[in-house]
């Protein structure tokens, strides 16, 4: 089994909780500078041992993928896939180059699990880009399978050609979108509930490095038979495959089941409290799910590991627009381990109410004091580039980009 280094840096994500309550060829492509920083093992097998299935699977959003429906993805041996995107004198040069930049970063993120040669015809690939402005289109990309039974035939990615003010899109929105819809081309169907992995449902964020739960989540997929694919796989290769249910067998709360009656389930462990809590919080069951991951909190051993949990409900009440809660969790998360990510945490509330200047002075001076917190330049870098500040984004980037950033160009 191939060891990888994954190529992004990690934000945890997942949101655990803790409070009472009642992320091939060369090109002249920007150069996104993906750093290498967790091995992890990528790709599972039934030589892997359950517990360590298990584990991949709790780290990792593999039961939203599962949860759609069939298993849609390509057959390993195929590849590499031949990719084919649309050269228009429509758009900048830049968009083809990014669109490019972002099937590299799979390949290079999970070393070779994924491949891509690029043609210069739609008639010789399976995997299609082009850019054009769609009516009803809403999100800048939008990728559709053609499926002839339960054999792929080829993946389409349309790009819109301008931003909802008729700009030129954004190169690092472009490239989030690209790295998202590359994404569902190879099967990654299901949403993340992080904020930070590339296969969250992006709205406004730019998710610009691939995590090790997308990573997980994509190996994992891999190592499922597929129900629709290019290629059926072969007797032997299924003989190393695992089914969908194999694999949710390993936890001890079904995932598919939408109507079972979770507070029957007995908890005991972490795997199992983490399951029920992210069980809950599809249901949009918060504060039941912030129960259990404040169970999960009291069973970690150090303060970080605990504040971890605690900075995560946080988010997960921001997403939810429960802002006093988040709040009350940030404050914990904050008093349990002051660190570099629960530092930002009253900047990202003010981020996600609206109040950017009040966020923007915080980060200023968080970055000012630590120029390496990569946590709060990135937040500084999003609002920026949402604010369309393009000079003060180019500022940022020159003056923390080599200390704390893993995107070190400009615009």
């Amino acid at each position: 089994m191939k060891k990888i280094i994954i190529c992004s840096v990690l934000i945890a994500a997942g949101v655990f909780s803790a409070i009472n309550l009642k992320n091939s060829p060369d090109t002249p492509a920007p150069d996104f500078g993906f750093k290498n920083v967790y091995s992890i093992v990528l790709g599972y097998d039934k030589s892997m041992s359950e517990k360590t299935i298990k584990a991949a699977v709790i780290d990792s959003y593999f039961r939203e993928v599962a949860a759609n429906g069939k298993i849609i993805r390509w057959n390993k041996s195929m590849f590499p896939l031949k990719v084919y995107i649309q050269d228009s004198p429509d758009v900048p040069g830049y968009y083809r180059e990014i669109v490019m930049s972002a099937y590299q970063a799979w390949q290079r993120a999970s070393e070779g699990l994924v491949t891509f040669d690029f043609v210069e015809t739609p008639e010789e690939a399976q995997m299609k880009c082009y850019f054009k402005n769609v009516n009803n289109q809403t999100t800048i990309g939008a990728q559709s399978f053609s499926v002839n039974g339960n054999v792929i035939k080829d993946s389409t990615i349309v790009f819109k050609k301008t931003d909802e003010k008729n700009h030129n899109l954004d190169s690092k929105q472009l490239f989030s979108s690209a790295l998202q819809e590359i994404g569902r081309s190879l099967g990654l169907n299901g949403k993340s509930p992080s904020i930070y992995d590339v296969m969250y449902p992006i709205g406004t964020k730019f998710n610009t490095e691939i995590t090790a739960r997308d990573l997980k989540t994509l190996a994992l997929l891999y190592s499922v038979i597929p129900d629709v694919t290019n290629v059926p796989p072969t007797t032997e290769e299924k003989a190393q495959l695992f089914t969908v249910n194999e694999i949710l067998a390993t936890m001890n709360v079904p995932v598919t089941n939408e109507t079972q009656n979770l507070d029957e389930v007995v908890a005991s462990d972490i795997e199992t409290r983490l399951a029920l809590a992210e069980q809950y919080r599809r249901r949009a069951e918060y504060d039941k799910a912030a129960q259990e991951y404040q169970a999960v909190a009291q069973m970690k051993n150090d303060r970080r590991s605990k504040s971890e949990v605690y900075y995560e409900v946080a988010v997960m009440y921001l997403d939810a627009e429960e802002f006093d809660k988040a709040k009350s969790c940030a404050e914990i998360a904050c008093a349990t381990d002051m660190n570099d990510k629960t530092e930002t945490l009253s900047a990202l509330i003010d981020y996600y109410t609206k109040r950017s200047n009040s966020a923007i002075e915080q980060l200023d001076a968080i970055l000012a004091q630590n120029p390496y917190n990569k946590y709060a330049y990135k937040l500084l870098c999003q609002i920026y580039r949402e604010k369309h500040q393009e000079n003060l984004l180019n500022a940022t980037i020159k003056r923390y980009g080599k200390t704390a950033g893993t995107i070190e160009e400009s615009l």
